[in-house]
């Protein structure tokens, strides 16, 4: 199963799958033109996350093959990376 994350301003997201990446690429892209602007994500284990997107703030899409059964784990635990305010980051995959 294609699995794709996200990564915006240090915070790794795992996608919902079926969601329209072109669609949201748009809205993040209109977001960042426009100043500044919420964009949602529907996300796995979260449900829908609203994230502040300026023209600052860099985001990554990432596209990954997973089997089953590890979405269904980030599903019910998600995978957690913040980075701390020392700019080292914490990974719990």
């Amino acid at each position: 199963m294609k699995i794709t994350t996200v990564r915006i301003d240090g915070q790794m997201l795992v996608l919902r799958p079926g969601q329209d990446l072109d669609e949201l690429k748009a809205r993040i892209v209109e977001a960042a033109k426009n100043g500044a602007g919420f964009v949602e994500l529907e996300t796995v284990g979260r449900s829908a996350v609203s994230v502040m997107i300026t023209p600052h703030i860099g985001v990554r899409f990432e596209s990954i093959e997973k089997v089953q059964a590890e979405v269904e784990e980030w599903e019910s635990h998600p995978p957690v990376i913040d980075f701390d305010y020392f700019g080292t980051y914490e990974a719990e995959l």
